[in-house]
């Protein structure tokens, strides 16, 4: 079988589309026509979003600017953290467009020039967001994003910026796959499990071997044996956070600074030492996929179901021409007009089809209510026991906060995953059993409340001060300390035993007073994250009925849509039977004719759409075959444990990129940990 990427796919799809639509309106088939012209309009619009995340100054915009061949698109200054999601996208010119809100919440959009991308993204040129942007939107001329991937930066989590994480989080519920940016110079933090955990949770990524991809920048800074080491140990906590086996999300070294010098060079030579073809193998082959399982099989479906609407009336009267006695065309008149009327009374605004899609569309909802109610739940159980327990937590309680936003997210966002599942489920097996074929619902989402802020003191009781207990149990140790001394001792043994009791009181002292410090903020805190609670509660809950409302209201159209268009080929079958049965021998010989070349061009076109629907199959279901071949076989990742320097047939290792042979250091790619600051 032919081997078609999804660009390729995805334009032979569209002339099909194009072509039977064209083939229903000749007709007058307005249903079939409109369903077939929006399929294609789908088509058109859909999009794969990738979000690169991670926390701050990981290398994330420098690699968004790797992937694109730009170096200088996305700023990546280390005093430039981003603070505005940015997406780059397929566009036929090179332009930015900034999206603007005011204080009256009206929105604007406004082109901008490449080079003032800076001015709005970065929170040292846009501190605390002045310019109010909400989106940045990136269109190039660029092969790899012509298939309709859109790559999105994303601000930094965990950093001093709690909105950011929340900002980061809210927009994976729109991700088809997940870049997670990482440092391969130093292992993976508590703060940056506990973001994956929110991005498994959160979107569709976490599951499918091709939603999520680790990538560890800056793997030339770092030893053979410490990347091997580095790769080991974040496999291991990938597979303990998935409950996934151990290597099956993709982890992979990468060096862009090595990749944008090479870009630079202009050199054709292979560029093995960056780490990036490797990368960018895996990355677009696993979106390859992606798009082929996500935009292409639906259109496909309905160009089937299109093809198999166009062919029976012109079967039917073929039959009713070529009949020996009338008793045929009277049957056929028969069964056609009981189709009609079955579809007439299902069309009905009583009809018992809707009276049982509501009634299952509430049990659905009693369900999902019900186990949302059970996340909430946990996500509360998490914060009272661990959360509020995390003493470097209850000392940031920006972080704090900006995980217990990010964790209602999660939920939100897989609430809407699960609902979208059952939904799908639900109507499909509705439609099964009353024969008509429902198409699934669109992707939704559940938004949660936006940024909390949590007050230190906020409803706190006013505690003594904390020299007076320390120095009672100090001095209450030295004379214990004395005592005890003294009784075994003497005079020398007193002091001395005054001085050990009375460092060992002030210990306890300091211990018991921040023992009751942290209690007290703990209440504190519980008390303000459990007002937060019943907000988010109410909001998600909100949110879910909104959805389910939708995707009610989808369901019904879809189902009368699908019932015009049946209608439509019922009749146009009738119509057909009735000038059949007034036909003269001479014209139903002519029109025999006419017939068997249309039927013939119906035939070739549901046979392109069967050889279409096969190879979405095959992209679908590929092997690593187009991997580079060192990578093939162990595993796809296995193949750079020796990172960067190594060569792709024996895994030898060359010279220390930026050492020795002349090496300089790029002040304008990734920076070394020491030099970051602490954001």
């Amino acid at each position: 079988m032919e081997r078609l990427d999804t660009g390729a796919l995805a334009a032979r799809t569209a002339r099909m589309l194009e072509h039977l639509a064209a083939a229903a309106g000749k007709r007058a088939l307005a249903e079939t026509e409109s369903r077939l012209r929006e399929a294609a309009r789908r088509l058109a619009d859909g999009r794969i979003v990738v979000v690169v995340c991670g926390e701050f100054n990981r290398g994330k915009s420098s690699l968004v600017n790797a992937l694109v061949e730009r170096k200088g698109l996305l700023p990546v200054d280390v005093l430039q953290t981003t603070s505005v999601v940015t997406t780059v996208g397929w566009g036929p010119q090179a332009q930015a467009t900034a999206r603007l809100r005011d204080a009256g919440g009206e929105t604007e959009e406004r082109a901008i020039p490449l080079d003032e991308i800076a001015h709005y993204v970065t929170e040292s040129s846009n501190p605390g967001n002045g310019h109010r942007a909400e989106l940045i939107e990136v269109l190039l001329p660029h092969p790899k994003l012509a298939d309709g991937v859109t790559l999105v930066d994303t601000p930094g989590v965990g950093g001093v910026f709690p909105e950011h994480t929340a900002m980061t989080t809210g927009f994976l519920a729109s991700a088809d796959a997940v870049v997670f940016v990482a440092d391969m110079t130093s292992p993976l933090t508590a703060s940056e499990l506990r973001f994956l955990g929110h991005a498994v949770t959160a979107t569709d990524a976490g599951p499918d071997e091709d939603g999520l991809l680790v990538v560890l920048t800056r793997a030339d800074q770092a030893s053979p044996a410490d990347r091997r080491e580095m790769l080991a140990d974040t496999r291991a906590k990938l597979a303990e956070l998935t409950g996934r086996p151990t290597g099956d999300t993709s982890v992979l070294p990468v060096s862009t600074r090595l990749r944008l010098r090479h870009l630079a060079s202009g050199s054709d030579a292979p560029d093995e030492d960056s780490g990036y073809p490797l990368f960018e193998a895996v990355l677009w082959r696993g979106l390859r996929r992606r798009r082929a399982r996500l935009l292409l099989a639906r259109p496909l479906e309905e160009a089937g179901a299109a093809v198999q609407a166009l062919l029976r009336p012109l079967a039917a009267e073929q039959e009713a021409l070529a009949r020996e006695t009338d008793e045929t065309l009277s049957r056929m008149r028969a069964e056609a007009e009981a189709g009609q009327r079955r579809i007439t009374e299902m069309r009905s605004t009583g009809a018992r089809w809707r009276t049982e899609l509501r009634s299952q569309l509430k049990e659905l909802r009693r369900d999902l209510v019900m186990s949302l109610h059970d996340e909430l739940d946990t996500v509360w159980q998490r914060v009272c026991t661990e959360y509020l327990y995390d003493e470097a937590l209850q000392d940031d309680m920006d972080e704090l906060a900006a995980q217990v936003s990010a964790a209602y997210t999660a939920v939100a966002g897989a609430t809407a995953r699960r609902a979208e599942t059952e939904l799908n489920a639900l109507v499909t097996g509705f439609a099964q059993r009353h024969g008509i074929g429902l198409s699934p619902t669109a992707n939704s989402r559940i938004d949660a409340v936006g940024p909390l802020r949590l007050e230190p003191d906020l409803g706190a009781e006013e505690q003594p001060g904390k020299v007076m207990p320390i120095g009672r149990d100090g001095a209450f140790g030295a004379s214990m300390g004395a005592a005890i001394g003294g009784t075994v001792f003497g005079p020398v043994g007193a002091a001395i035993g005054a001085a050990a009791g009375l460092l060992a009181g002030l210990l306890r002292g300091v211990k018991a007073a921040r023992h009751q410090e942290l209690q007290t903020r703990r209440r504190n805190l519980r008390d303000q994250l459990g007002m937060a609670r019943g907000r988010q509660q109410r909001v998600i809950v909100h949110g879910l009925g909104n959805l389910l409302d939708t995707a009610a209201d989808r369901a019904e159209q879809e189902l009368d849509s699908l019932l015009r268009q049946q209608t439509e080929t019922v009749g146009d079958t009738l119509e057909r039977l009735k000038a059949a049965a007034d036909a003269t021998r001479e014209q139903a010989r002519a029109r025999h004719e006419v017939l068997a070349q249309e039927h013939t061009e119906l035939l070739a076109a549901g046979q392109e759409v069967a050889t279409l629907a096969a190879l979405v199959t095959e992209l679908v279901t590929e092997a690593d075959t187009d991997l580079p071949h060192a990578s093939r076989g162990a595993g796809h990742e296995e193949a750079m444990d020796e990172g960067p320097g190594a060569t792709a047939d024996t895994g030898t290792t060359g010279p220390e990129p930026g050492t020795g042979q002349g090496a300089e250091p790029d002040p304008t790619s990734e920076t070394a940990p020491e030099s970051r600051p602490k954001a």
